[in-house]
């Protein structure tokens, strides 16, 4: 019996000092751990100290603009429009709206339009003088086109579309025409010259209309056309 109590007596003591044991392991372990954090502060707060001691770079502020420069800045030049159908700038100014997308696509459309058309007819123009022109002089190469002849016909007394070099060749070629292509050029130069008398009449007796090169070249249209047989 005394020694099943010594015996009982020993592995209480045992356990005791095991738990005794792991506390100091723990304690100590906690110790460590603290000491670690500390070290670790110490840093963190030295590293703080030592950003605070560095000079900082300034930063220049932006100065925002002031009412007058924004003003300015609305009334500057944001977009234009010109003939030849590409959009460069369109004056803005402030309190004024700019043309709409819309606005903008029709007048591009507009300006798209008329350059076809200068183009096309500049070329009409150089086929019907170059038909003319080999009339007269290449007649072996020559052969007759109504499209370019009804061309001329429109535009014989303009001196844009037919110039001053080119005219007299182009009277020299209506000078045997008959039927329809001799009635609408009669038609043609009588109008011009009617015209002209009525505008003549109506000036003061001091004042002289000047003649026209578009009267001047019905009056010779006239003389060159073939009389009615």
């Amino acid at each position: 019996m005394a020694k099943t109590l010594g015996s009982k007596n020993k592995k209480a003591e045992s356990v005791e000092v095991t738990h005794v044991e792991k506390k100091s392991k723990k304690k100590s372990k906690a110790v460590e751990q603290n000491d670690e954090e500390q070290v670790v502060k110490s840093k963190v707060k030295q590293k703080r100290k030592k950003n605070k001691e560095e000079p900082v770079e300034e930063v220049p502020v932006k100065k925002n603009k002031t009412d007058e420069e924004s003003n300015e800045d609305q009334d500057e030049d944001v977009a234009e429009l010109h003939e030849d159908g590409k959009i460069r700038k369109i004056i803005k100014k402030s309190g004024e709206k700019g043309p709409s997308k819309r606005e903008l696509k029709r007048k591009r459309l507009e300006e798209k339009n008329a350059q076809l058309k200068l183009v096309s007819k500049q070329e009409a123009m150089d086929k019907a003088l170059n038909y003319v022109s080999m009339w007269k002089h290449a007649k072996s190469q020559w052969k007759f086109e109504k499209l370019k002849q009804i061309w001329l016909m429109d535009n014989l007394l303009d001196q844009e579309c037919v110039p001053d070099s080119f005219f007299p060749t182009v009277l020299e070629y209506f000078e045997g025409c008959k039927g329809m292509a001799r009635e609408t050029l009669y038609k043609k130069g009588v109008e011009v010259i009617k015209k002209y008398e009525q505008n003549q009449e109506k000036e003061d007796e001091t004042d002289e209309v000047v003649e026209t090169v578009e009267y001047k070249r019905a009056r010779e249209l006239l003389q060159a056309l073939p009389t009615e047989s």
